[in-house]
């Protein structure tokens, strides 16, 4: 366990693994963490694509440059209080480079990791390289068509209505719900789409030399993925694909894909499929993120991408428009995720704690609490208590609150009824929903509920949270 701490002027100190528990996701996906990424990625001195493969797998899959990345939003936020700092000598180098901190004295406990990559993630890789080459494997007659569609599972057709029925669907492996995938394929095929499995050409050496391990293991990976999503684009353009539809921001290595597909004339429009920002080196000729900040952030290494609005939802709801059912008796719907399956602790127990104040609260004014599942969580995942329901048809007949610590489903109840977002220390809700929001915090969220039984109030609030339209 690493001992890097911080010593603070009272005498006490903190562990940064300690403080980087604690804090939401959001503070991730911010500017000085990318700064941070770029710092630790230059040190490998790789080529111009290369490198921004590796600064996309330092912002998303690595633990250790969050940890550092933690250090730095703490000493900014405790300035006058942090006097000393122990930590190994990449921190202490990044800490150098990009806070401002002439008091704070430095300690090197030691060398920095040979890897920034952890074990667990190695591994959820190699998986990776074997169901695709397995997806690669499985026989079809349904041909790659001039406009295909990059999917996984049936958010894909929401974004992309009517392209998954007249373009080729290609469909690759879904670590977090097979059987959702093939549901979908088998929908699809049933309405006559052409829709086939697909998987990108991953070197079976690559697969060993990244379980073999070393001290160049992070290059490893980016050469495994930049490799594969290099050759999968020419097989692309040998078999004619013109124009490309998908949502794979989330995807390290796709940029190595489609830049010579762009260079080619390929036209590759991607579709935000949630709320967050992921890798920050992509190549699309459009992005549609689902609010302006969303897309002036992958704008900002991709000066040639034309950027604009989703104009539909994930989801079309079976419920009645908030204007419909102002009248109808409150209910409260909390949105399930399943932060812990992606380790996101703080955003976690965030929920927890939005639960247990909302149970209290409905049981002492006896209004309904519903909880949404997630559609990747079981309700075993869930504590009991409220009624958890699959379907949005479940809270038909109440003029809903919803109330949500960052699900991408602020966008698909929007013109339904209004919206809480968490708003503790370090959540950031400005990140993924934009201004204008109405937020909350563990001490003001009862206040805010009884507020809202008003039904003026509620209709106000409500208006706050129209859907944009697009471009």
């Amino acid at each position: 366990m690493s001992l890097e701490r911080c010593l603070l002027a009272d005498g006490s100190s903190v562990l940064i693994a300690d403080i980087k528990c604690k804090l939401a996701l959001s503070v991730f996906q911010t500017d000085l963490f990318y700064q941070i990424c770029e710092f630790l990625a230059r040190l490998h001195e790789l080529d111009r694509l290369e490198h921004k493969v590796l600064v996309n797998l330092y912002a998303l899959k690595s633990s250790r440059v969050k940890d550092i990345a933690a250090l730095i939003y703490y000493v900014n936020e405790h300035r006058s209080d942090v006097v000393e700092i122990h930590a190994l000598d990449d921190t202490i180098a990044v800490l150098r480079s990009l806070v401002a901190g002439e008091r704070i004295v430095f300690q090197s406990i030691g060398q920095a990791p040979s890897s920034y990559i952890e074990k667990s993630f190695r591994l959820s890789i190699a998986m990776k390289i074997i169901l695709n080459r397995l997806f690669r494997l499985v026989p079809t007659r349904v041909q790659i068509s001039q406009s295909i569609v990059r999917g996984w599972v049936d958010v894909t057709e929401a974004m992309y209505p009517e392209e998954v029925l007249t373009s080729s669907l290609l469909l690759y492996p879904f670590p977090y719900g097979i059987a959702r995938q093939f549901r979908f394929f088998r929908s699809v095929r049933r309405r006559g789409g052409y829709v086939r499995l697909a998987g990108l050409p991953y070197s079976l050496l690559g697969l060993w030399r990244l379980l073999s391990g070393g001290r160049a293991i992070d290059v490893h990976i980016v050469a495994i993925e930049t490799s594969a999503y290099q050759r999968y684009a020419q097989e692309l353009i040998r078999r004619g694909v013109r124009r490309v539809h998908t949502s794979d921001e989330f995807e390290v290595g796709a940029v190595a894909m489609y830049e010579p597909l762009i260079e080619a004339g390929v036209t590759v429009l991607n579709t935000a499929h949630g709320v967050g920002l992921y890798s920050p080196y992509v190549a699309y000729s459009e992005f549609k993120g689902v609010n302006a900040a969303q897309s002036a952030f992958y704008q900002q290494r991709c000066i040639e991408l034309k950027s604009g609005l989703r104009k539909g939802k994930n989801t079309t709801l079976p419920l009645a428009t908030a204007d419909a059912c102002r009248s109808l008796p409150p209910a409260i719907v909390l949105f399930d995720q399943n932060f812990l399956a992606f380790n996101c602790t703080a955003e976690a127990d965030a929920l927890c704690e939005t639960q247990r104040i909302l149970e209290a609260f409905c049981a002492s004014e006896k209004v309904p609490l519903f909880i949404k599942v997630h559609p990747n969580s079981s309700p075993t995942e869930l504590s009991s208590g409220p009624e958890q329901i699959r379907t949005w048809a479940a809270i038909n007949g109440f003029r809903p609150i919803f109330v949500t610590v960052n699900s991408t489903a602020f966008y698909d109840v929007q013109g339904y009824g209004p919206i809480l977002v968490c708003d503790e220390p370090s959540f950031l809700p400005e990140i993924y929903f934009g201004s204008d929001l109405l937020v909350y915090r563990y001490a003001t969220l009862p206040a805010i509920i009884e507020d809202l039984m008003s039904e003026s109030a509620w209709w106000s609030a409500a208006s706050r949270h129209m859907p944009n339209t697009g471009d």
